[in-house]
């Protein structure tokens, strides 16, 4: 049996300044809508803290989440990609790969560490 949805209307009469709109969720957590000039502003409240934010702006969608954990799992492929790709982990950063592990450059690479590096494998070729 189909349940008729609530609609939450963004459009703002002529004149008047950003509004907001705010969805109580069953789960305490909350999600607010809000509309300005020159973006459009969704958040997901959880316990007072932005969760999730998703920004609509000329330039395009910007997403953010926070949290303790967040995963991304895909029975297939995940492709990133983009002009500039960072990973920064403030203890530990891991690649595992349970098949082969390729890692390919077409300009200068640099490896660097303030400690030992270590290279183990059945051979080692090197140029």
């Amino acid at each position: 049996m189909s349940k008729k949805a609530d609609v939450i209307n963004l459009e703002r009469p002529e004149g008047q300044k950003a509004t907001g709109k705010k969805l109580q969720l069953d789960s305490g957590r909350h999600i607010l809508i809000r509309s300005k000039e020159h973006e459009e502003l969704l958040e997901i409240v959880e316990q007072g803290e932005v969760v999730v934010t998703v920004r609509l702006t000329h330039e395009g969608p910007v997403v953010t989440v926070q949290g303790a954990h967040l995963e991304l799992k895909s029975t297939e492929a995940l492709t990133f990609e983009a002009k500039e790709v960072k990973i920064k982990g403030q203890e530990k950063v891991s690649i595992e790969s349970m098949g082969s592990l390729k890692v390919d450059s077409s300009k200068k690479m640099t490896i660097h560490s303030k400690d030992d590096i270590r290279v183990t494998g059945k051979i080692i070729h090197l140029n």
